[in-house]
């Protein structure tokens, strides 16, 4: 008899501890706020309602009829004219470069026979 009075009295101590808990955990003490930007975006959503402004004359004063643009002429080049000149371009430079070459090269060598005698 005297454990089951213990019992009893621990048993009735320890839900009211637990309650407190699990109250405190299950309802918030504060009140939930709403989300008043949220609430007035999705009523104004709602309320929305879109009127028909589209009529089918307005559509047709707004475009154009399609038309297929002419097709470009192919380019003319006369190719034989700028080749001739560039030839003879390279031409003038090759001869300017190997008139300096051969300037050089004779310098080089009556260079070197002076060294020699």
């Amino acid at each position: 008899m005297f454990a089951t009075r213990f019992l009893t009295r621990a048993v009735v101590a320890r839900p009211a501890v637990s309650r407190m808990a699990v109250r405190n955990f299950a309802a918030p003490s504060a009140p939930l706020m709403q989300d008043i930007i949220k609430n007035l975006y999705l009523q104004e959503l709602k309320a929305y309602k879109p009127t028909p402004d589209a009529k089918s004359n307005d559509a047709a004063s707004q475009t154009k009829e399609f038309k297929v643009p002419v097709a470009p002429a192919a380019p003319v080049i006369d190719a034989a004219a700028d080749l001739a000149a560039w030839e003879q371009a390279n031409a003038e430079i090759a001869d300017a470069v190997s008139e300096e070459v051969v300037e050089d090269e004779e310098e080089e060598e009556e260079e070197h026979e002076e060294e020699h005698h």
